[in-house]
């Protein structure tokens, strides 16, 4: 099985950016390697995102992300992605679905171990939030929320120790 690095945070703060940038450095140090990068998955949901999410919408992100990272990981040596399904966490905890919350949550604390490095990027340092369409660009409240719950959720995974992997503020 390979090694996932993610990038996490509120959105617009570069994640996919810093994934991609990560994906060629990496292609450049390590040519033997087989590497992969997963970004931006969210914009194949079927369903409504963001604010206007479903349950459906959250369960198809949150199984669909876990899915992707489990599939490359048994393919690829190393893999970078743009989120962690804790990310999913936060957006549908935002949302009121406590309970697809709570059941996502003892998910990750056996899914989280696979993570071999975490770096969340905080907005203060990472204010990259432009409109495109897909994000919530004008409702800086919306973002730190969305910040503010994953760093509840990050904290409490990690002081379970179900993150075994290095976790980095950036």
């Amino acid at each position: 099985m390979g090694s996932l690095i993610a990038f996490t945070g509120s959105h617009g703060t570069g994640k996919s950016t810093a994934a991609s940038v990560m994906y060629r450095d990496l292609k450049y140090k390590y040519p033997k390697k087989s590497i992969h990068v997963l970004f931006d998955q969210e914009v194949f949901c079927p369903y409504p995102i963001n604010k206007e999410t479903t349950p459906e919408s959250q369960l198809w992100i949150f199984t669909n992300q876990i899915r992707q990272e489990l599939s490359l990981l048994s393919r690829f040596d190393l893999v970078v992605t743009d989120r962690t399904i804790v990310d999913v966490i936060a957006y549908t905890s935002s949302a009121g679905f406590d309970s697809l919350t709570m059941a996502m949550l003892s998910i990750a604390e056996n899914h989280m171990s696979i993570y071999r490095k975490i770096y969340f990027r905080k907005i203060i340092n990472n204010d990259f939030c432009y409109a495109d369409g897909i994000r919530e660009a004008k409702d800086q409240t919306f973002r730190d929320e969305i910040e503010e719950l994953m760093l509840v959720y990050f904290d409490e995974l990690l002081h379970g120790k179900y993150i075994t992997g290095e976790f980095k503020y950036v």
